[in-house]
């Protein structure tokens, strides 16, 4: 493997470490102390500015607007974007937005891509991906109490889920459920595409982590 740093990568790095350092580390105090929500209308214009130096969504594929980064060249950047909680937000790579991207340009139709991946990778919706259980131990696919049973065109899910990240304002999860009881354990579980407004979705609370309830993407 070619460890060496593209001089093209050394130009990236550096516009991104100046503008975390120029743009959001000043930022971090309010972020200590306001609410996530408070914070939008500012990180919406500093991302507006990540866009315009086409610097926007680094992992993702350039036909869906990003920057077509490799897992080398992401985890350089990475690097620079860790300097502050802000970082992957306000570049269009956090999580779990980014894993959902991923599940979304791999196996996704045309429809869902259309419909939830453009949006998602644009920054102009939010996701979460919904597996851990309460009564099962932690994230764990091949114990699940969650069913999505086949009704016509649609699935019928019934269960309980926690510690969704960033499902408060998320615009969909992605919800991992049992779709084959009687397959072997590894191919039991599917994974289901829910807008967050769908009947029968019901957010319940933002589960405390570290003594922090979180609101919005932080959640």
């Amino acid at each position: 493997m070619d460890f060496e740093v593209s001089e093209k990568m050394r130009t990236v790095i550096e516009m991104m470490d100046e503008f975390v350092e120029r743009e959001l580390i000043p930022l971090e105090p309010e972020f200590l102390r306001r609410p996530f929500r408070e914070l939008l209308p500012v990180l919406d214009e500093k991302r507006r500015m990540v866009k315009e130096m086409e610097l926007w969504a680094p992992q993702h594929p350039q036909e869906y607007g990003g920057m077509g980064l490799n897992l080398m060249e992401f985890a350089l950047v990475s690097e620079s974007l860790g300097r502050t909680p802000l970082g992957h937000y306000v570049f269009g790579a956090q999580a779990p937005d980014a894993g959902n991207i991923e599940i979304l340009h791999l196996y996704g139709t045309e429809e869902q891509k259309k419909k939830y991946l453009e949006p998602l990778v644009a920054g102009e919706i939010r996701s979460c991906f919904s597996m851990t259980e309460v009564e099962m131990p932690g994230s764990n696919p091949i114990m699940l109490e969650t069913t999505a049973v086949k009704d016509g065109d649609d699935y019928v899910i019934n269960g309980q889920k926690w510690y969704t990240s960033s499902a408060d304002g998320a615009a969909f999860a992605i919800v991992m459920a049992v779709t084959n009881p009687e397959a072997p354990p590894y191919l039991r579980a599917s994974m289901v595409i829910v807008p967050t407004d769908t009947p029968g979705f019901n957010r319940v609370r933002n589960i405390a982590v570290m003594g922090h309830e979180g609101s919005d993407w932080s959640s």
